[in-house]
């Protein structure tokens, strides 16, 4: 007895240690959001993903890590989803190097597809900025800063129609990129009609550029939170808007996701472990950049420290997939930014972990659509008891 009460306090301690950590890198990260300077257009702006409320994002994670484990029942057929997603979209040169990277894995038949969660301020410029008026704030304000010019959002929308017909998918990220935590249904359901104008009058609202028309706007049925910020009033306005999914939230690596009493599938982020120390972190190119250098550019590409960083990444995906591919093959869902944060190297290790595990059998790295699809017609798998 006094042995199992060693390792319980033993265990407490861990616990406190591990949840302490999680708060003290996303509090740094944080301070570096807000100090970061979006007005530098090579910086695509858009830095999640860690609520502005860090205790609710240490908690979440927590939660996550000490989850009790699901078994399903699965079978060498059972499908493996691999979910790779962007958040923003203001760089169209970056845009474009993810296309470009698609149309090399087809080359080399390990097929995988994108999904893209834009922001309306993005087809606005600082001219035309006070179309836009976010809850709560002057008409003109966002967190993420304009496009640069009307020819920018032109291209912008030309990329994201070919992204479209290519087979990926665009889905939303709010107008302004503002937290929306404390926000009630109406702010809600104001930040999303402020989308929706923004996006389909992006000719009106520009009349300088001649502007395709966005073929991709019907298609958008998917939603993440800036800051990974929620609330009951959010899933209310996205289930009467009819969206079908919600990506915001964090789980463990090996959870399936579900349809809550709305009808809206919750699709969490998965929750890995990183470095030598096995840090919890969600798996998303902006935690990892938190985590690791706190939220600062300082790393060099070629450099010792580099590598370091790169292996840490590439190592925390792999054990991802083989948790998920050898276990309960739940979906594994990773997200990025348009931002090279350290030169590159989160973008560089998600190149090489998807040509590592895309075109293995029963593979399966899409859209959240085409999860979505398959979730609609085959269901998530029995749970074993």
């Amino acid at each position: 007895m006094k042995n199992l009460k060693i390792l319980s306090s033993v265990a407490l301690v861990l616990i406190v240690i591990v949840a302490g950590n999680i708060l003290k890198t996303h509090l740094q990260a944080r301070l570096a959001f807000e100090n970061i300077d979006n007005t530098d257009d090579s910086f695509d702006g858009d830095t999640d993903e860690n609520s502005s409320n860090p205790q609710l994002y240490s908690a979440a994670v927590s939660q996550a890590i000490k989850a009790p484990r699901v078994k399903y029942q699965v079978s060498n057929a059972t499908s493996q989803f691999i979910i790779f997603s962007f958040d923003g979209s203001k760089s169209v040169e970056m845009l474009n190097e993810t296309l470009d990277f698609e149309q090399r894995m087809d080359e080399r038949g390990k097929p995988l597809r994108f999904t893209y969660f834009i922001n309306a301020a993005y087809f606005l410029t600082k001219d035309t900025a006070k179309i836009y008026r976010a809850p709560g704030q002057e008409a003109g304000a966002s967190k993420i800063n304009f496009s640069s010019t009307t020819a920018d959002i032109a291209l912008r929308v030309k990329t994201f129609n070919t992204a479209l017909a290519k087979g990926n998918e665009i889905g939303s990220h709010t107008a302004g990129h503002f937290d929306g935590t404390n926000w009630s249904y109406d702010d809600w359901k104001q930040e999303f009609s402020s989308f929706a104008n923004l996006m389909y009058k992006v000719q009106e609202n520009n009349p300088s550029e001649k502007i395709t028309a966005p073929t991709f706007l019907d298609s958008i049925k998917g939603f993440r939170a800036p800051f990974l910020a929620v609330n009951n009033n959010l899933y209310k306005v996205l289930s009467d808007s009819h969206f079908t999914y919600d990506t915001s939230g964090i789980g463990p690596m090996d959870v399936w996701p579900y349809k809550d009493d709305s009808g809206l599938w919750r699709i969490p982020l998965g929750t890995i472990f990183l470095g030598p120390n096995r840090s919890p972190v969600v798996a998303m190119d902006y935690n990892l950049f938190s985590h690791q250098t706190n939220a600062k550019d300082t790393v060099k590409k070629g450099t010792a420290l580099w590598n370091t960083y790169f292996d840490e990444v590439f190592t925390a995906y792999t054990e991802y997939f083989n948790t998920n591919y050898q276990g309960n093959r739940a979906p594994i869902v990773i997200g990025e930014h348009f931002s090279k944060w350290n030169q590159g190297v989160y973008w560089e290790a998600l190149k090489t972990f998807a040509d590592s595990v895309c075109g293995r059998p029963q593979v399966k790295c899409v859209t959240y659509k085409d999860l979505i699809d398959y979730l609609n017609s085959t269901g998530v798998p029995p749970v074993i008891k």
